[in-house]
């Protein structure tokens, strides 16, 4: 695991530059952001219905747009924030603010639940915490130094390095966004949202 002043260090090495550790930890809070836009990693929370309920609270990293699926024993509810739902059809809706999820028509009986989402990042990187951690899991945690180093020569308009650490870059979340992909087609990921 890298922390964030070895990927900075790293970096520096690859491509030397006048930009402070201020300007670094922004750029690192954007690929953060970034990596979990793309690599969609699978996460699956499981709770309890209860017959003539229909509102649930939920965690806070539970975020709607990051949701795939909702499913309440066989029944499978749309989103009705992102899908066109026909009327009669199950729906759900999660308030990001609130972080109460409503399912319609509420659950007639008690079971488990299952809301299989994407995860996302919470986190953001100060200065004064040099020996954070990326979110990412380890093994691509690599990637951010190729993102630091393809801002850094973007920044000095080094057009060539900046290309060449963007594709490497790209290449590295390419392959992360692939294994993630398949565990989450393995675990029955997927869906609306």
């Amino acid at each position: 695991m890298l922390t964030l002043q070895q990927i900075i260090k790293e970096a520096d090495v690859r491509v030397p530059n006048p930009f402070d550790a201020a300007q670094k930890i922004s750029w690192l809070n954007e690929i953060n952001v970034e990596f979990f836009e793309i690599v969609r990693i699978p996460k699956v929370f499981r709770f309890m219905v209860n017959g003539g309920t229909d509102t649930y609270a939920l965690p806070a990293s539970i975020r709607s747009h990051a949701v795939e699926s909702v499913r309440n024993q066989a029944v499978m509810y749309e989103s009705i924030q992102y899908e066109k739902v026909q009327p009669g059809r199950n729906y759900w809706n999660l308030d990001d603010d609130t972080h109460q999820l409503t399912l319609f028509p509420r659950p007639t009986i008690n079971a488990e639940a299952i809301i299989n989402y994407r995860k996302k990042t919470e986190s953001i990187y100060l200065t004064t915490d040099l020996s954070a951690k990326p979110d990412a899991p380890a093994e691509f945690h690599y990637a951010y130094i190729l993102g630091l180093c393809e801002r850094i020569a973007k920044a000095m308009n080094d057009v060539t390095l900046a290309n060449n650490y963007a594709n490497d870059y790209r290449g590295q979340l390419s392959v992360a966004q692939e294994r993630y992909k398949n565990r989450s087609e393995m675990s029955g990921g997927g869906g609306g949202g």
